[in-house]
């Protein structure tokens, strides 16, 4: 009904103060602060998207004044992912400005209609939206109103664009909004923000960060009906950490969103151009992982056979050993064949925890380890999918059946031999009963080396170790009284290792888009 009062009044008088210059065609939707109508600029044959003040808020100063400053902001800012704004005009009651309209929907209405984003998808957004944030910071613009849907993203090419300036703090000024001008969208205040501080680019970068943190897990760091209360958990609360809510996202992404979600500003990331070199980095650790964790990995391939020999004289030696202590007259005797076995037992134990405590040592845990090894028996599986098929192929099944006739018909002669009398020598029972095994046998070991052919089970057990309750504990003794350098895991990874960003050089923009929750004003009330 309200829609309807205000398209019978707003758009009748807009078109009239619009002239000839922009027929209006429908209504899109609404802004952080007004209407938005579907035009077409005859003059020049394009669509354009006008966004309106009503009537009742243009009669107020501080409605209307806030309203002209989002136009000459976004005005004032030309860059690829930023709308750009073609005209701001006043007429009578009317207060309107013209941008550029292009087909798209919002982030918020991706994530909505289909659920949480790739992780490549959400550090492709996260880029280029930290790219204008970074080119806004630069000319004394902070946005304050960073959401997902004033995200953009234009079909076909997919290019993010930031619109809704609408309460941005220009300038450096005295930078607080103080105690009577909370502004922002509940969901995505920054702590300074919500508790009416100070506000700089990092600021916007704590938005983004819950940005991601929906995109990438479907939620919020904070969920509450009362708006006070969600901003105040905002400013106390430390969010629980992405990898908890999202454990699919690579973890070096999900410690980059973190970062953003810092209480202290100081703990974030200084600006825009930072966090996309933050996720660059990220994405070269998920595509080729950091030298420890690769070294790591050579070496427990390289350390397959010897493990193998090792535990074959292993398994030979604590019988021997177990039977000298249990059997040895002198308690020397004894104390040697129990320190034989100790030996014997814990020396493979001792040397992976040195390994596992020279990884931790250079700033990385177990989860980076796990994080390495699914990537690559992923990698692995497609591999050897494209090489020999998804399943198992023809000559496996026929294996696999001739195994288990095999089975059957040795199990036939042992049953035809307890029969009385039998109905076949003894000797021809034992014959058949002996090739069947033998058949059964090797048909089962050409099937199984066909199997490990086309997948790999030494991956596959490794994960399993990693993964589980024995990985878990060896990591804890490992990492006992052990000094971490976090920063080792920050070294940068040679950039081959990632294929170059494709960037649109396209100018557009879209129109505007619907406020995040439309039942609570993107402009939070001051605090009682």
């Amino acid at each position: 009904m309200e829609g309807t009062r205000e398209q019978e009044t707003v758009r009748p008088a807009l078109q009239r103060a619009l002239g000839g210059r922009y027929v209006l065609e429908r209504r899109l939707g609404r802004g952080g602060m007004g209407l938005v109508y579907l035009a077409r600029e005859p003059r020049l044959a394009r669509r354009v998207a006008i966004k309106v003040l009503p009537p009742d808020r243009a009669l107020q100063p501080a409605a209307r004044e806030r309203f002209l400053r989002e136009a000459r902001t976004a005005a004032g800012l030309s860059h690829p992912n930023i709308v750009p704004i073609f005209a701001v005009d006043e007429a009578a009651t009317l207060v309107f400005f013209v941008m550029a309209y292009v087909e798209g929907e919002t982030l918020g209405q991706r994530i909505r209609t289909r659920g949480p984003l790739p992780p490549a998808e959400v550090a492709r957004v996260l880029k280029q939206v930290a790219r204008a944030l970074a080119y806004a910071h630069d000319h004394g613009v902070v946005h304050r109103d960073v959401k997902p849907d004033n995200i953009l993203l234009e079909n076909p090419t997919g290019r993010v664009l930031v619109t809704d300036f609408g309460i941005a703090r220009v300038g450096a000024g005295g930078g607080t909004t103080g105690p009577r001008e909370v502004v922002g969208t509940a969901e995505f205040m920054s702590p300074e923000q919500a508790s009416g501080g100070v506000v700089d680019r990092r600021s916007d970068l704590y938005s983004l960060g819950v940005v991601a943190y929906y995109a990438l897990s479907g939620r919020l760091p904070f969920e509450e009906r009362d708006a006070y209360v969600l901003m105040a958990r905002h400013a106390t609360d430390p969010p629980p950490p992405l990898a908890s809510v999202a454990p699919a996202v690579p973890r070096q992404l999900a410690r980059t969103v973190d970062r953003c979600l810092a209480k202290a500003p100081s703990a974030r990331f200084a600006g825009g151009s930072e966090l996309v070199e933050a996720i660059d980095h990220a994405a070269r650790l998920q595509a080729a992982p950091p030298i420890a964790v690769r070294a790591f990995l050579v070496e427990s391939r390289h350390l397959s056979g010897p493990s193998l020999v090792y535990a074959t004289l292993a398994g030979l030696a604590v019988p021997l050993l177990a039977a000298s202590f249990s059997s040895g007259e002198t308690l020397a005797t004894k104390l040697l064949a129990a320190g034989g076995v100790a030996w014997v037992l814990l020396f493979p134990l001792g040397y992976m925890v040195r390994r596992v405590r020279r990884l931790f040592a250079a700033g990385y845990e177990r989860e980076d380890l796990v994080e390495a090894l699914e990537a690559a028996l992923e990698r692995r599986r497609e591999e050897l999918a494209f090489l020999y098929g998804e399943g198992p192929s023809g000559f496996e099944r026929t294996l696999r059946r001739l195994s288990y006739a095999a089975l059957g018909a040795a199990a036939a002669a042992v049953g035809l031999h307890l029969l009385e009398p039998a109905p076949l020598p003894d000797a021809s029972l034992f014959a058949a009963f002996g090739v069947s095994a033998l058949a059964a046998l090797l048909a089962a070991i050409v099937a199984r080396a066909r199997t490990e052919h086309r997948t790999d089970p030494k991956a596959e057990r490794r994960l399993r170790f990693w993964r589980g309750p024995l990985g878990r504990w060896l990591c804890r003794v490992a990492g006992l009284r052990l000094h971490r350098d976090p920063a080792a895991a920050q070294q940068p990874v040679p950039t081959s290792a990632l294929p170059p960003e494709g960037e649109q050089s396209a100018m557009a923009a879209p129109a505007v888009t619907a406020p995040y929750r439309p039942s609570r004003p993107s402009v939070a009330p001051p605090p009682p």
